[in-house]
């Protein structure tokens, strides 16, 4: 376990070096699991602040299924609804190659907006999973065997540093990747 301000780093995460090849896993981590997506009030509110620009990129059926409501609480937490285990993200679209892609990101890409503006936290930085514990933040990362990796992937970490910025900062990057920099010095030795 590593600590880098008031964030604690997994082993696991530390050394995985991973970069996500959407053309070789086809976009499947939209479609795991039984529930959906968590995501904040705040992110909710995102989603429907530009639902009507992404309700054209979705099939009718999903267009339906969401217009009854995009999230619902389970356990007390606040989750993207999911129309069944194992089945693609409501919100997601199959483009003409098969790839499961999520609307969201797609109109941050088209709009050039930043992606945490429309897009949410645990959908962005998957497969690294965040969660906070009192004042502390822990980052562990589970990658599902369908996961496909880049050839030659920087570490996961630095595969997600522009959006770790947006969460936590531009000073705790830069520790980030000087810590990265000491240890592959240190190994070359």
């Amino acid at each position: 376990m590593r600590q880098i301000g008031e964030v604690l780093i997994s082993d696991e995460v530390w050394q995985t070096r991973f970069a996500c090849d959407l053309t070789r896993c086809r976009g499947r981590c939209c479609m795991y699991g039984d529930l959906g997506a968590p995501i904040s009030e705040e992110e909710e509110q995102k989603i429907l602040q530009v639902f009507d620009e992404v309700k054209p990129m979705l099939t009718r059926q999903n267009q339906t299924f969401l217009s009854a409501g995009i999230s619902e609480t389970y356990k007390g937490s606040l989750h993207i609804r999911e129309i069944r285990a194992n089945t693609p993200c409501p919100l997601s679209f199959i483009d003409q190659d098969g790839v499961i892609l999520c609307s969201l990101h797609t109109l941050a890409l088209e709009k050039s907006r930043p992606l945490l503006e429309v897009k949410p936290l645990w959908c962005s930085l998957f497969p690294i999973l965040l969660k906070q514990i009192d004042n502390c933040w822990t980052i562990n990362c589970h990658i599902p065997e369908f996961c496909r990796s880049q050839k030659d992937p920087p570490p996961l970490l630095l595969s997600f540093a522009d959006l770790l910025e947006n969460f936590f900062g531009r000073d705790w990057v830069e520790l980030l990747k000087k810590e990265y920099a000491q240890e592959s010095a240190q190994e070359k030795l």
